[in-house]
């Protein structure tokens, strides 16, 4: 009786050890930005981009975008809706599990520097 009580005693503090030392399954984290025409959301479940022209200007508005990719080089792109005021597109990727994504939502402009919303950082 004892060698059964002392066997499932080491059975569940083996099971316990392996449980404990798992690891967490890596949380990504959504980010949004905004500017006037333009609004962009990152999300990391797909590492989607879903941008909306939020004005009726006649002008595109897009997501700026970089990436470090695991083996160092960079990657950087741009999206662009092709609608206008109320409409949206979405764009997927396949980003490194935990690494950052840097965006933007900008609005292409036909003279001068488009304006785009400060760098925002969504985790893929």
């Amino acid at each position: 009786m004892k060698t059964h009580i002392r066997t499932l005693t080491v059975g569940a503090l083996a099971v316990a050890t392996v449980l404990g030392s798992a690891t967490a399954a890596h949380a990504g984290r959504n980010e949004k930005s905004t500017i006037e025409g333009s609004y962009t959301e990152f999300i990391s479940k797909g590492d989607k981009f879903y941008n909306c022209d939020t004005d009726y200007d006649f002008f595109q508005s897009y997501v700026d975008y970089a990436y470090i990719r695991k083996d160092g080089s960079l990657q950087t792109g741009k999206h662009y809706n092709p609608g206008d005021r109320g409409d949206c597109a979405t764009w997927s990727h396949n980003f490194g599990e935990g690494r950052p994504v840097q965006f933007r939502s900008c609005v292409d402009v036909l003279i001068g520097e488009d304006p785009c919303d400060r760098w925002r950082e969504g985790i893929a």
